[in-house]
């Protein structure tokens, strides 16, 4: 029996693409109630823009880098935010006072469910985990399991009665570095209310949105919308008069990626920054893991790395790499 790829008979859909995308927070219902420390990292975060857009254009000879900026309100775990025109009012303000513009804004439970794609479970079924030589086959695939490691676990002992105790064995990472970092993810859980998903799942979806490379029978998955298609625009076309208007006064009724910025570049890119809080990195470790396990739309990668050639741009390889972290953490 033959099998061939779904994407060698499709075809894939092609859109610009930013040189950056540069996300500027990751936004936490307790976050609202201390504005102060929201403009703090604001500003912090504006220095990390401006400072990385400056690198980028010395990298691209003096050409005027495509970067732009988006920021993910957690409407996922979090019940309670504030309605989406307060939020969005807060979050555009500590920005402006940081001089820096938000260009998207998107909403985590997109990532679990866009409109009527299961893209969590779109994503999901993408992993491909390829157990190294030497295990047993006890553990059970992640498909079952919900569980995606980067290597080989310990082995569990063999319960025998008055036998010799076992030996513990370590785990072991694959393409280590000398010594493991050994990860186990939980990528979701089930429970009487459905199925769960894991920070870390999510995160590595939005990741990949940003990156261009999910598709859905050869179309792009996550096209933001305009703001001025969700608001009223009574004041003309001015973006900013726009902010003022009216939102849905629910996070389920907007856009799963809204675009604040009229001028933007576009959303996805070739590579990825994320300026997050220290908090965050033990689940970007996880992301990574995922990102890397991942079995991505072929057409799309190409038509990607092409893109960027055009341009004079070598892309790595592997997705992971493509992917950048600042944490930041108190001084």
């Amino acid at each position: 029996m033959t099998y061939e790829e779904t994407s060698a008979k499709q075809r894939t859909e092609r859109f610009g693409m930013s040189h950056l995308s540069i996300e500027v927070g990751h936004l936490y219902a307790d976050d609202l109630a201390r504005p102060d420390t929201l403009k703090e990292e604001m500003a912090s975060a504006a220095a990390w823009v401006h400072g990385t857009t400056e690198a980028l254009t010395k990298r691209l000879g003096g050409r005027t880098p495509r970067v732009s900026t988006c920021y993910l309100v957690d409407d996922y775990f979090h019940e309670g935010l504030p309605s989406p025109e307060k939020l969005i009012s807060v979050v555009t303000e500590a920005a402006a006072d940081a001089g820096l513009r938000i260009d998207y804004l998107a909403r985590e439970s997109a990532c679990a469910q866009l409109g009527p794609l299961d893209l969590a479970g779109l994503v999901a079924d993408r992993i491909v985990f390829e157990p190294p030589p030497g295990t047993n086959g006890s553990r059970p695939p992640v498909s079952r399991s919900g569980w995606l490691c980067n290597g080989v676990p310990s082995p569990k002992p063999k319960r025998v009665a008055m036998g010799a105790a076992d030996q513990w064995v370590p785990p072991s990472q694959n393409s280590r570095r000398e010594h493991s970092v050994f990860l186990d993810v939980e990528l979701w859980n089930d429970t009487a209310e459905g199925r769960r998903w894991s920070c870390p799942m999510l995160a590595a979806v939005w990741q990949l949105l940003r990156l261009g490379v999910l598709r859905n029978g050869g179309r792009r998955i996550g096209v933001p919308e305009p703001v001025e298609a969700v608001v009223p625009v009574e004041h003309g076309h001015d973006p900013d008069r726009a902010l003022s208007a009216r939102f849905p006064e629910t996070w389920g009724a907007m856009p799963p990626i809204l675009q604040l910025n009229a001028k933007a570049f576009p959303f996805p890119a070739y590579r990825t920054v994320s300026v997050l809080s220290v908090d965050f990195l033990e689940v970007e470790h996880a992301v990574r893991v995922i990102c890397g396990a991942v079995r991505t739309d072929a057409g799309a990668v190409e038509s990607i790395r092409k893109s960027a050639e055009r341009e004079g741009m070598t892309l790595p390889a592997e997705l992971v790499d493509r992917l950048t972290y600042i944490f930041q953490g108190p001084l």
